[in-house]
């Protein structure tokens, strides 16, 4: 009860900050309301999500987001472990490299967007690989890369600091066992770091899920590879259509805390199968 006492404050205000626009947003999402119009508003129900739920074109948006979901986190995490193991090895120079590899995050997201979309697009991707007219899904990929550029800095100082709990104790012990280094990194090193790679894990595919910025720097119009934050801006801001675009944040919400509910307690497991 005690320790209540002292997170009672900071819960108060985090509902107040979180809960009335989530609130707010379901109640929009239960009307039409047309931006142009904002009296003509009428309870509508469960219409728009129904709307939503059995629209093809947001589920194609949808699994597009996954998608690129997955292919970022997958690689934000093999690339940052292996920068984790080499900032583990700066001694020297440690202060230095650990504010560089936050540089990228440090930037608008909009920022490295255009570069990467301008890099696939005009720049130095297409003299490397003679890439010639890339399309909407060339222009993706190149965004997709600069949001795995952009994150890579933050996950590995996140695996970092789960690698740095790892006990010397443990390895040591492991070698004198006779652990080979693949044994001693599957058996001792990863479990030891399963908390970090569950925060990595969570944090990154949450963050990118929401992924806007570049995805509105390329599209196209009738353009067929969108995702879906891309979609919710366009019902709303380009259609107009507030209630249902509530509708779809909504889902959205959902749909991430579907996402963390399952990744949380599948990526904290203390041992490595």
């Amino acid at each position: 009860m005690k320790g209540w006492r002292w997170l009672a404050p900071a819960f108060v205000v985090l509902l107040v900050v979180t809960g009335w626009p989530i609130g707010r947003g379901i109640w929009l999402s239960l009307h039409s309301a047309p931006l142009t119009n904002p009296d003509a508003r009428t309870f509508v129900g469960a219409d728009n999500y129904a709307d939503v739920l059995t629209n093809r074109e947001w589920w194609l948006a949808v699994a597009t987001t996954l998608v690129i979901v997955l292919v970022v986190v997958a690689l934000q995490l093999l690339i940052g472990l292996a920068f984790a193991v080499a900032l583990r090895r700066l001694t020297v120079l440690w202060p230095v490299t650990r504010v560089i590899v936050l540089v990228p995050f440090a930037l608008l997201a909009v920022v490295s967007a255009v570069v990467w979309r301008d890099a696939v697009t005009t720049g130095f991707a297409v003299e490397w690989f003679e890439l010639g007219e890339v399309g909407p899904v060339g222009k993706l990929v190149g965004v997709t890369v600069g949001e795995l550029w952009r994150g890579t800095g933050i996950t590995a100082l996140i695996l970092l600091a789960g690698l740095l709990r790892v006990p010397s104790s443990l390895l040591l012990a492991a070698t004198a066992d006779g652990a080979t280094a693949w044994q001693r990194s599957r058996r001792v090193v990863l479990p030891a770091m399963g908390p970090a790679i569950a925060v990595a894990t969570t944090y990154r595919a949450l963050d990118t899920f929401r992924i806007l910025e570049g995805p509105l720097l390329v599209d196209e119009p009738g353009a067929s590879i969108r995702t879906a934050p891309l979609l919710v801006w366009d019902t709303t801001f380009s259609s107009l259509e507030l209630g249902l675009g509530a509708a779809m944040s909504m889902v959205l919400l959902a749909i991430m805390l579907l996402m963390a509910a399952i990744m949380v307690p599948l990526f904290r497991v203390r041992r490595v199968v």
